[in-house]
């Protein structure tokens, strides 16, 4: 494995988010960690670096709605501008290789956006869970109501492990019977 400078991480890190805005930070760290060959106290030397110099924005969601995380990054004007001043000393292979994990990444999160769930309270201190899934261009959406929070929680966790099985499975009832 290769050992980088906390200055390249960074620089690989904002080439990354700047090409894939509004990745989470669990996907970044995972590629970063995967693919490019960043040890994670680099990564994460980097990273809080980037957010503490304002060169890197995060938005919080709820845990439960987002891709791979709670966290999304974009990069803010003084981080693209540091990444338009190092573009011209960044090696072609190193840009070829982040542009690969960038396209990678960027469909990951395609195919993420395409299976959603959410929890909201109801006021009648019950919890209305919604999950949709493209399911491959046949739109499935279904609206439940349980008891707690922990309930929602669960239900919208086990939704995006296990969502590609059961909006086939109705369809394919639907069709036998109809």
């Amino acid at each position: 494995m290769a050992d980088f400078s906390i200055a390249e991480a960074k620089i690989r890190i904002l080439y990354l988010v700047s090409r894939v805005p509004g990745i989470s930070y669990h996907l970044l760290m995972n590629r970063c960690l995967d693919q490019l060959y960043a040890d994670f106290f680099t990564f994460s030397r980097a990273y809080e670096e980037l957010i503490a110099g304002n060169l890197m924005d995060r938005v919080f969601e709820d845990a439960d709605t987002a891709i791979g995380g709670t966290e999304t990054l974009t990069v803010s004007a003084g981080g693209k501008a540091l990444l338009d001043d190092a573009m011209p000393a960044i090696n072609s292979t190193v840009i070829a290789n982040l542009d690969a994990s960038a396209k990678e990444l960027a469909e990951e999160m395609r195919l993420a956006a395409l299976v959603t769930s959410s929890k909201t309270p109801t006021p009648e201190g019950l919890w209305k869970v919604t999950l949709f899934s493209d399911n491959q261009g046949l739109p499935f959406r279904c609206e439940l109501t349980v008891s707690t929070e922990t309930e929602a929680s669960e239900l919208c966790r086990a939704w995006k492990t296990s969502h590609g099985t059961i909006p086939e499975q109705l369809s394919g009832l639907i069709r036998k019977k109809g």
